[in-house]
């Protein structure tokens, strides 16, 4: 019961608006001091809900008079709950999931509302459940519901991708996400960081693209271990690199990391200039910015300086390399970021937050053009910074052309003197999009990234 009652605490806080479910659940996990049976339990069924919400709300939509929005939050999450256990988790009978829901329900509501979870979820037991929408006729409705995305998003990547490859891409989303270390190369080979591991009981595989990257089979909370604290390691996605990679650091160069926290790419610029050269590592937020702090201490980066604020010609040029990896929507890690997917929806979450410029509480196609000109800006910002004959690399994790190649088209329009610069030998080849570096999860198994990069004309460059 108190696991399930922290994951209904987490669920209904983060549909109120409080903050992201990771943090919120962290914190509910903090006051209910939970064994590490339970723990893992509320982050089961807490995360579980998150991704499958789009077909659970969808399902108990037939079942509830009114509709499942109808009901309190306590109440809907405690219907969540119960069909997730149903329809997810083997290991729970289906009387202890409808049972546990309608004691929720007791404690977060009142007798009434008791009964009705309890003859929702056993109504939901016995009958023959409805058809979901049909991909003939319906393919965005079909796609939406069974694979829990948001329809705008289901929209867009149909006529982008087709229906079968976003189909792949939204089952990418829903599975659990793999675990990896990007080895710290100023401490550590990649062979020795797999001994570290697995003397401490964690078997690792290589990495699919980078050498440098070892996959940790298991799952858990690698912070823990040893060889994380001694800065052996950081947990990084290989789509990360590659973006790195394409802004080839060089030993002894100045670069300008321009959006740096939580610092996965800062250290890895540090570790390919074998620390030698000089990054200045910019973020304008401070809860960000002691992230950045934190990872660069751990891992023993001694050429980096921490710069709070904004990356502009006043406070941090002239340098030969650039990285604007830029703030974005993020659709290429929703599986990720689980529930990342639902600022797409405006029905996700109960909009009461008075600040008008937060972006969750825009029209999900506004989303894009609001981040593209933050994005532009950085770009233009980037452009006054690097020396004749540098270089910008420009990256997200969007899979949007909005964020992506209309942002290329937009900053190259505005500054002839910089052209693009193919990705050649820099990056796997399976990643050079023409022009570009693209990484889709539904062709490459990893999270989404886009990355562009720029020579600046007027010196000899690389």
């Amino acid at each position: 019961m108190d696991a399930r009652r922290t994951a209904l605490l987490a669920l209904t806080a983060w549909e109120s608006g409080d903050r992201t479910i990771d943090a919120v659940l962290e914190r509910e996990l903090e006051s209910a001091g939970l064994d590490a049976r339970d723990t893992a339990l509320a982050q089961n069924l807490t995360f579980g809900v998150i991704r499958w919400k789009g077909r659970i709300d969808w399902v108990l939509d037939q079942y509830v008079k009114g509709g499942l929005r109808s009901l309190p939050l306590p109440i809907r999450n405690a219907l969540r709950l119960g069909l997730y256990q149903i329809d997810y988790l083997d290991r729970i009978p289906p009387r202890a999931a409808v049972s546990e829901s309608v004691n929720l329900a007791k404690r977060y509501g009142h007798a009434g509302t008791a009964g009705l979870v309890n003859a929702v979820l056993r109504n939901v037991l016995t009958s023959l459940r409805p058809d979901f929408p049909d991909i003939a006729s319906d393919p965005v409705g079909h796609v939406s519901v069974v694979h829990s995305h948001p329809r705008v998003l289901v929209e867009r990547w149909i006529a982008r991708y087709g229906l079968d490859m976003t189909m792949v891409l939204c089952e990418y989303d829903n599975q659990i996400p793999r675990l990896v270390a990007r080895g710290n190369g100023l401490a550590c080979s990649t062979a020795a960081l797999a001994a570290a591991l697995r003397s401490e009981g964690r078997e690792t595989a290589p990495g699919r693209y980078f050498p440098e990257c070892l996959e940790l089979t298991g799952g858990g909370d690698v912070t823990q271990l040893e060889s994380f604290g001694n800065g052996l390691f950081q947990v990084q996605d290989e789509s990360t690199l590659a973006a790195v990679r394409l802004l080839d650091p060089r030993p002894g160069e100045e670069i300008v990391d321009a959006c740096a926290a939580p610092g996965g790419k800062t250290t890895y610029t540090a570790a390919l200039m074998g620390g030698k050269g000089r990054i200045r590592a910019f973020e304008v937020s401070p809860a960000r910015g002691e992230m950045l702090r934190s990872n660069i201490r751990r891992l023993g980066v001694g050429n980096c300086e921490i710069v709070d604020g904004e990356a502009t010609a006043a406070n941090a040029g002239p340098a030969d390399a650039v990285l604007v990896d830029a703030p974005c929507t993020g659709t290429g890690t929703l599986g990720r970021r689980i529930d990342s997917r639902w600022k797409f929806d405006l029905t996700a979450r109960e909009r009461t937050r008075e600040d008008v410029l937060d972006l969750e509480r825009l029209h999900p196609r506004q989303l894009f053009a609001t981040q593209a000109s933050r994005q532009l800006r950085l770009l233009m910002h980037a452009a006054d910074i690097v020396r004749p004959g540098g270089r910008i690399v420009y990256s997200t994790c969007s899979l949007e052309p909005e964020e992506n190649e209309q942002v290329v088209e937009r900053f190259l329009a505005k500054r002839p003197e910089f052209g693009l610069e193919a990705p050649s030998e820099r990056v796997p080849a399976m990643f050079a999009d023409g022009p570009f570096v693209r990484v889709l999860p539904h062709r490459h198994g990893i999270d989404g990234a886009f990355a562009a990069r720029f020579g600046r004309a007027g010196g000899d460059g690389h």
